[in-house]
């Protein structure tokens, strides 16, 4: 049963992550009001340690229905993507949470093949629209918080990461490429240009490079023409400073008339 729920699910998701909480749609007077909370907001699995705690915590004045699913994370250039996957499971997938109370969902990993190489998931925990809620206090909303989970994840040392500036149509781009087996999560990530000046990309969470995999953002200004530029970042919580080269525009190819 639970297989059959994950692939019907799978086959209606469409769209990239763009942070760690969506708000899918909401038509409220304040959001503070919204009743689902989640934590922890990451999870670790591991050989020893195949399965992980999620609890959900109702901080309504009325029940509410929610669902999790999980999906296998991988990534291109320019998104996120999610797959169907039975390699993890949550256990109970769909919770209904009595007001000022908590449920613990199990997080399992149940493939049998061993931990090679960091694996990495994305769980989706959907709050379901509560008819009784929006009789309640008028307010009727659709919360999605997006858990990253990460199995396998042995090497605590600072991925190394190969940045460049490049162009993608009109748009500058930084990319960030991940040679070693784990992933690297960005965060406070700015350029500062040989003028002097600097550019901010993203104050907080910017995104994951996961591992083997490259990944791009659009940076809002370049000044002027610069042959460089420095990247300062937190990579894992740790503070980065690297040099990288911007990339020469290419022309686009000549045709004949």
């Amino acid at each position: 049963m639970l297989n059959q729920q994950v692939r019907r699910v799978a086959q209606r998701l469409a769209g990239s992550i763009v942070a760690s909480v969506w708000i899918m749609s909401m038509s409220m007077h304040d959001a503070s009001a919204a009743a689902l909370q989640v934590s922890p907001i990451r999870l670790d699995l591991g050989a020893d340690k195949p399965a992980a705690a999620l609890t959900l915590r109702n901080e309504g004045a009325v029940p509410l229905n929610a669902q999790v699913r999980v999906f296998a994370w991988s990534q291109s250039p320019d998104e996120d993507r999610l797959e169907r996957t039975a390699s993890i499971v949550a256990s109970p997938p769909i919770v209904r949470i009595a007001p000022n109370a908590e449920q613990t969902v199990r997080i399992l990993r149940v493939a049998d093949t061993p931990l090679a190489r960091e694996e990495t998931y994305r769980l989706l925990i959907d709050e379901i629209p509560n008819a009784q809620a929006s009789e309640t206090n008028g307010v009727r909303m659709q919360l999605r918080y997006s858990v990253p989970v990460f199995a396998g994840a042995q090497d605590s040392r600072v991925p190394t990461l190969s940045f460049a500036l490049e162009r993608k149509d009109a748009q500058w781009m930084l990319r960030a490429s991940n040679g070693a087996d784990t992933h690297a999560q960005l965060s406070r990530v700015s350029l500062e240009w040989p003028n002097g000046q600097s550019t901010a990309v993203s104050s907080g969470l910017l995104g994951y490079t996961l591992p083997h995999a490259t990944r791009r953002w659009p940076v809002a200004s370049v000044p002027g023409d610069p042959a460089s530029a420095t990247v300062h970042a937190l990579v894992n919580g740790e503070p980065l400073t690297a040099r990288i080269a911007i990339e020469p525009v290419r022309a686009s190819p000549a045709t004949d008339h």
